[in-house]
């Protein structure tokens, strides 16, 4: 079997989680102190009890979110390691059309 590394299929792939943990930390980057603050109003002292149990699940949700985003961007930044490792050290020729096209089938050396 050969395993074949397609540079721009990689760099694709890279800028996809890059996207990615631009979108996830933006919907992550929420004021939590503003939103439990409005809660609080609006449901005002019958609502303590739900908003003490809300408060801890709200922040790690938040959190969650931005561990996610960091993830997109670190497999992001990792990818693009990778390609110009292969590229600067194997010397790869530059990919062309039919290479990208079949990189996803399995090819045996027998």
């Amino acid at each position: 079997m050969e395993f074949k590394a397609v540079p721009s299929a990689m760099g694709s792939f890279s800028a996809t989680n890059k996207d990615a943990a631009a979108t996830i930390s933006g919907a992550g980057s929420a004021d939590s102190t503003a939103m439990l603050g409005s809660a609080a109003a609006a449901l005002g002292p019958i609502g303590a009890n739900y908003l003490a149990a809300y408060a801890p699940a709200q922040a790690n949700n938040l959190a969650s979110t931005k561990l996610l985003a960091y993830l997109h961007a670190a497999l992001g930044g990792a990818t693009d390691g990778s390609v110009k490792a292969i590229v600067g050290n194997e010397d790869v020729p530059p990919p062309t059309a039919d290479a990208d096209r079949h990189c996803w089938e399995r090819r045996d050396n027998a």
